[in-house]
């Protein structure tokens, strides 16, 4: 991890600890953490945080190492659900996507610290990054979840994966079951 990614990080932490907003790591840094390491250029993050709070967190993130990507920052926050944020000095950017959901909201309070250099921050557990890369559908993020898979192997809780799968599957109208049963197939979990 380069310095201006752990720079970012930790700096990162320290502007939502005043705030006090809970959050979790889910991007390619999580994805390094859990599965396959890749190379990343941003920081992806969930936060516990609604729109009117993001919108209120811009204020007090003006005295930080951060500053909005955008000019209409508030539009996107009210139409995307996320924050795009950039540190000033590294030039890092920080894509805050705001925990709206359960699911996201169970995802932040079950993450793990981590370790980065000097800074400890949460960082999803693998089980939740899993069912993120799988609703999100893309090649990379199919990629990633056969990594976490790899990787995790049998400490993964597929009990908990095709139990909440299976409730996203309802909520989202995607099947994420099938896609479950076929990784655990071919990671040769029974």
């Amino acid at each position: 991890m380069n310095d201006a990614i752990q720079r970012t990080l930790a700096d990162l932490g320290r502007a939502l600890r005043t705030p006090r907003i809970p959050f979790a790591l889910v991007g390619g840094i999580a994805v390094a953490v859990r599965g396959n390491p890749r190379f990343t250029a941003d920081i992806d993050i969930v936060a516990a945080a609604d729109v009117e709070h993001a919108i209120g967190l811009l204020e007090q993130l003006a005295a930080t190492s951060f500053e909005p990507l955008f000019p209409e920052v508030e539009e996107i926050i009210r139409t995307a659900f996320i924050v795009p944020l950039r540190h000033r000095v590294t030039g890092v950017g920080v894509d805050m996507a705001l925990g709206l959901t359960g699911f996201e909201r169970d995802l932040i309070a079950r993450a793990e610290k981590v370790r980065f250099g000097r800074t400890s921050l949460p960082v999803a557990r693998a089980e939740d990054l899993l069912l993120l890369k799988l609703t999100a559908g893309r090649p990379r993020d199919a990629d990633d979840a056969r990594g976490i898979v790899a990787r995790q192997g049998a400490r993964l809780d597929w009990g908990y994966l095709l139990a909440v799968g299976a409730e996203l599957s309802s909520a989202l109208a995607q099947d994420l079951v099938p896609q479950l049963y076929r990784l655990r197939g071919d990671a040769g979990e029974a």
